[in-house]
């Protein structure tokens, strides 16, 4: 599947996304590339790129094996590497180099296991086609360790909008962002991420494809000055 977003604050566009996906039963590969808008490019010339893949473990749980990214603010360049083994170790290379804070940040007992941004991302999506959108996620972005803990609100229905493709019924699910570790120095209370401090998350899910799993076809994020809204715009197969 290939799946484009657009992304709104307070009713203004910021980004567009694409995420593509190949999930098979034993086998997945992701990759996501982001974009500010029009406003977004003339303040900062953000850009961030980023590709997973592993192996799905009885159909449903996902295990990374590598994941890649890169980010683009006007002449600041980042690239991040992590690689898993078969035991789930996972080692983290980034260019230019973390510093040494920043790399021991998390402490060894709290990576083995987890999954990168783009693989919990699979790993709900992969969960939600089998038994609805429910689990505990465990993601180390190499610089962070937080859970993802998705649960059910039953089906509500989306209204026909000019920003999304999808109206009518969709599965509505709460998504908790709780910190576990690397959130120590995160004190400004104006940073999404903070330590001790857990951010909640709408997602609706659906069918855009027959014969796919269901997928985030709308996502609000309301925080104290303005809500974020993630709406799908386009799915196709490819």
């Amino acid at each position: 599947m290939k799946l484009d977003y657009d992304i709104y604050a307070g009713g203004l566009f910021l980004v567009s996304g694409e995420m593509k996906l190949d999930l098979q039963r034993d086998r997945y590969a992701a990759g996501v590339v982001a974009k500010g808008g029009r406003l977004v490019d003339l303040l900062s010339r953000w850009s961030y790129t980023a590709s997973a893949g592993g192996r799905v473990e009885n159909g449903v749980h996902v295990a990374p094996e590598e994941f890649r990214s890169f980010r683009s603010q006007r002449k600041r360049k980042r690239a991040l590497n992590m690689d898993y083994d078969n035991a789930g170790n996972v080692s983290v290379t980034a260019e230019p180099p973390q510093s040494e804070l920043s790399a021991s940040a998390v402490a060894p007992e709290f990576r083995p296991g987890t999954l990168d941004p783009v693989s919990a991302m699979v790993g709900v999506i992969a969960t939600g086609g089998t038994s609805g959108c429910a689990g505990t996620f465990p993601v180390f972005d190499g610089r962070r360790r937080y859970d993802v803990i998705v649960t059910s609100n039953g089906t509500d229905t989306l209204q026909k909008s000019s920003r999304n493709m999808h109206a009518g019924a969709a599965e509505k699910c709460t998504i908790l962002l709780r910190p576990v570790a690397g959130f120590e120095r995160d004190q400004d209370e104006e940073d999404f991420f903070r330590y001790g401090v857990d951010r909640t998350a709408t997602a609706w899910f659906a069918k855009p494809l027959a014969g796919e799993p269901p997928v985030p076809v709308r996502i609000q994020v309301d925080l104290e000055w303005v809500s974020v809204v993630m709406n799908l715009v386009s799915a196709t197969e490819t």
